[in-house]
């Protein structure tokens, strides 16, 4: 009877055990500790590298048809390297980075994130990438003086994302400086590219950003200021669960190399010295009566599709301010910024004559116009002709259905199919990207309603 006892009490243990071993197994996966491992032997067999991401001009974004983003194209490049293909997952809350990692969602974290000794609680780091410091960002005013210190924002009022870093180091500056600064909190799913336009729109008066976001943004708004420094150089890398190894060292082995390389300062000109590198030159002095040097060829191209050549002059003017030989994001070219595979459908190349780059464009322009006869209004169909030009068909076709889905007009491009343009879903979340095409500065949804505006000035 004992030893019957003696069993069952033994059992009992056992199953103890194994259910404490299980609820303790869940709970350091929760925690970003054992659980689940995927090292680079599983990703080699899934075929794919799967980074989490945020949808920004440093991280990744849909330009043209195109996936770009500075930290896109490096991961890009380590894929390759690895002859795996990349897979890209939108991160709405930046809270949700971690767990994500952690769950298995994703192999990498590449969201613009800083070495701190918290984060390195978490998560494992590559080799950084990048050096850069922290800036306050405040609107220009003639009515009140900026802040030139971090030393003078005792007092002030700084929005921030709860627990990020520009959090952290807010705090950590009210301690060295002896004077609180106000952190007034913002939604966990905006991100420093959403502030920044919150300042520039005055919606708010000051938030932090890294330097070379800020530097991308000074190019777009004419308004703010982003010259205060608020903090040290901080390393920016990418962040790796804690039991990935062999990840970790065939990116460190990727990074040492790619990092000393041409192609990457190319890149670094590309996204952080835009318009130093592709400036806007100036064209000679035109007659009166005269949009362009190119007016013959614009007529020309039009004629042949009964258009109005100011439509197309309009375009090539928000483009490329009619620089034929203009570059841009993703390897955009010439009067009409054609991307490469794009232009080379239409027979057009960098180096192509501006007729030949002008013919091309109005070939494409008049197909996607007839590809959107299901709108009736001529004016809203043209602006669905131009969103699609500048964003590929295939996204603003996205927007409309989404459209239908929150009960708007299908049919109409301003307020309405223009408004889901900010939540594409890219495979999870699209935001609405500052995009910088030739003479065109602002969000992706406001080109089509630019360019057709610029048309009506000259009408």
């Amino acid at each position: 009877m004992q030893q019957k006892n003696k069993s069952k009490r033994n059992y009992f243990q056992l199953a103890c055990y194994f259910f404490a071993l299980l609820f303790f197994s869940s709970c350091s996966t929760e925690k970003g500790q054992a659980e689940p491992k995927f090292d680079l032997d599983d990703i080699n067999k899934k075929g794919k590298l799967t980074v989490l991401m945020d949808n920004s001009a440093l991280s990744y974004f849909e330009y043209k048809g195109k996936n770009l983003g500075f930290e896109y194209e490096i991961l890009d490049s380590f894929a390759r390297s690895l002859g795996l293909k990349l897979e890209v997952k939108i991160i709405q809350n930046r809270e949700s980075f971690l767990r994500s990692l952690n769950n298995g969602e994703g192999d990498l974290i590449a969201c613009s994130q800083a070495i701190t000794l918290p984060a390195l609680n978490d998560m494992e780091f590559s080799l950084p990438y990048y050096t850069t410091h922290q800036v306050l960002v405040q609107a220009k005013s003639v009515d009140s003086l900026l802040v030139k210190e971090a030393s003078d924002l005792g007092g002030k009022n700084v929005h921030v994302v709860k627990g990020s870093a520009f959090d952290d180091r807010l705090k950590n500056l009210s301690d060295e400086i002896g004077v609180v600064i106000n952190r007034r909190y913002i939604e966990s799913d905006v991100n420093a590219e959403d502030l920044i336009e919150m300042v520039a729109s005055k919606k708010i008066k000051y938030c932090l950003a890294n330097e070379n976001l800020a530097r991308i943004s000074n190019d777009l708004h004419d308004n703010i200021d982003t010259k205060t420094i608020v903090s040290t150089n901080q390393k920016i890398a990418f962040g790796l669960r804690k039991n990935n190894p062999q990840l970790k060292a065939k990116l460190n082995a990727f990074l040492s190399n790619y990092c000393s390389s041409s192609q990457f300062n190319e890149l670094k000109k590309m996204y952080f010295d835009y318009m130093v590198q592709n400036p806007v030159i100036e064209t000679v002095p035109l007659k009166k009566g005269r949009i362009s040097p190119y007016d013959e060829l614009f007529k020309s191209a039009a004629n042949k599709f009964g258009w109005d050549w100011k439509i197309i002059a309009a375009i090539s003017c928000k483009e490329s301010n009619f620089n034929p030989n203009a570059r841009g994001l993703g390897g955009a070219f010439g009067l009409m910024q054609f991307m490469p595979n794009t232009g080379a459908h239409y027979g057009v190349y960098p180096n192509s004559t501006p007729e030949v780059q002008i013919n091309g464009a109005m070939v494409m322009i008049n197909k996607v116009y007839n590809s959107w006869s299901s709108i009736p209004d001529t004016e809203q169909r043209m602006k669905f002709t131009l969103a699609s030009y500048n964003a590929g068909k295939g996204h603003i076709d996205d927007a409309q259905r989404l459209a239908v889905k929150n009960g708007l007009n299908p049919l109409i491009w301003d307020g309405n199919v223009q408004v889901m343009v900010k939540n594409l879903a890219v495979p999870a979340f699209y935001r609405d990207p500052v995009v910088r095409c030739g003479a065109y500065r602002g969000p992706a949804s406001n080109y089509a309603t630019a360019v057709y505006q610029k048309y009506l000035s000259w009408k």
